[in-house]
């Protein structure tokens, strides 16, 4: 059964707001402690967290550049893309071709060309007997069969090599069509019938010729049974669009700077952005008084550091000068950041573009090295990942702490409780006793009061 507590009852005091006001005095001055330093190792967790994220993000912008294959790219420009466009392999050689789109490829299609009276009329009995580049199958057609029926045991026949059937009704009536699902003149459709049916076979008229893609490249002729042609330029993939005879348009392979310009440009944007936050992170405002949440922490300092000693150290090696970002126009500007001379950069891409490949990719390349390092920092058991375990155990110690506090304030405010209810029994007693011997004088003989 719970209690009931009446406090003040004896003495008049309000014990509960007197022992609420000492404890919440114990309890203040160490919560408040603990509170602040919570806050700060939270504040420092964040802060390592937004410095793996910058970390992580210049790591991603390294993944092309230490990829080789980044620097054997080949674009392929069409000069008239609804014509004919165009894309390439490392194998392409640079240069210009002339291209003539002469015909483009066209499925074949033949059809009935007397009319039926509608889908249901009966054709008559036989087979139907189909040839298409090298390959054959039959279709038998039972004495009772409609145009439709037929159309539907075309489409449905096992082994049907790439022949399709329809029913196309014009003001003659009806017409059975077979058409080839591919193009190209070896796709052709060749079908010949038996009883009943060979006078449909007979009847049949082409719609659409079998065509050839044809195309001229430099005074070379060259077919294709589909829209792409592939490997008549080496390394080289040509998709046709439409055809244009006699007109004679252009295809211009080149070295894909523009890519590996871009790519340069993505590096030194997410080294810059690290830098920002490496310098955010440790800075200090002597006017204000303030430092940066890492400001002074070797983990941090270290980290900078590494990564600054690889962006100054030049690539062993490569045997050539272009050895060094300084040589590509990439040079330390303020605060640790980083920039490009523009007119330095391209004109090393027009020039040597073949040797910049060594510069990020390779062993000791710069894209390679930085990776690896960066790897080394944010994995786990990494410098990084011990500095945040070690304050997510400080975070422990303090939930801890707080427990103890908590039980010890519990403890104290039950000793208040418990004398302050003690203070207020005696208090009771005492006044108790006071009234008494106040009735008991007034009730002796003689007394005088005043009124």
């Amino acid at each position: 059964m719970a209690s009931v507590t009446a406090s003040g009852i004896g003495s008049g005091l309000d014990i509960t707001s007197i022992v609420s006001q000492l404890v919440n005095a114990e309890r203040a001055p160490q919560e408040n402690r603990l509170a602040s330093k919570e806050a700060l190792i939270q504040a420092r967790l964040s802060a390592y967290g937004s410095l793996k994220s910058a970390l992580s993000t210049f790591q991603s912008s390294l993944s092309s550049l230490k990829n080789a294959e980044t620097f054997t790219k080949r674009s392929a420009t069409s000069s008239d893309t609804a014509v004919f466009t165009a894309t390439s392999t490392a194998a392409a050689a640079a240069g210009t071709y002339s291209v003539q789109v002469e015909q483009l490829a066209t499925k074949h299609k033949v059809a009935t060309d007397t009319g039926y009276a509608d889908s249901a009329a009966v054709v008559g009995s036989g087979d139907l007997n189909f040839t298409q580049n090298g390959e054959s199958f039959s279709v038998t057609i039972g004495a009772a069969n409609t145009l439709a029926d037929i159309r539907d045991a075309v489409n449905g026949a096992e082994g049907n090599t790439g022949v399709t059937a329809s029913i196309v009704t014009d003001q003659d009536g009806a017409h059975l069509v077979f058409s080839s699902s591919k193009s190209g003149l070896d796709n052709a459709v060749n079908v010949v019938g038996t009883g009943d049916l060979l006078a449909v076979t007979s009847d049949l008229v082409e719609k659409a010729p079998a065509l050839d893609s044809k195309i001229i490249v430099d005074g070379f002729t060259q077919t294709s049974a589909n829209l792409k042609f592939e490997g008549m330029i080496e390394g080289v993939t040509i998709d046709l669009k439409t055809a244009k005879p006699g007109e004679s348009l252009s295809l211009a392979v080149k070295l894909d700077t523009a890519s590996v310009k871009k790519s340069i440009e993505g590096f030194v944007t997410s080294y810059n952005t690290l830098i920002t936050t490496l310098n955010d992170l440790t800075a200090f405002d002597a006017e204000a008084n303030t430092a940066g949440l890492l400001q002074g922490d070797s983990a941090t300092r270290t980290v900078a550091n590494r990564i600054r000693q690889e962006m100054g150290t030049i690539v062993g090696g490569l045997g050539v000068e272009l050895d060094s970002l300084a040589e590509l126009g990439i040079t330390t500007g303020d605060k640790g950041k980083i920039k490009i001379d523009a007119a330095k950069l391209s004109s090393v891409l027009d020039t040597d573009f073949a040797n910049i490949a060594g510069v990020f990719s390779g062993d000791k390349g710069y894209a390679t090295r930085l990776d690896s390092v960066i790897g080394n920092i944010t994995a786990g058991g990494g410098i990084l990942d011990n500095r945040t375990e070690g304050l997510k155990k400080q975070v422990e110690r303090i939930a801890e702490q707080r427990e103890t506090l908590n039980r010890r304030v519990a403890s104290i405010e039950a000793r208040y409780q418990a004398q302050f209810s003690a203070l207020d029994t005696l208090l009771g007693q005492l006044n108790s006793t006071g009234t008494f011997l106040t009735q008991q004088l007034d009730n002796l003989p003689g007394a005088v009061f005043k009124k």
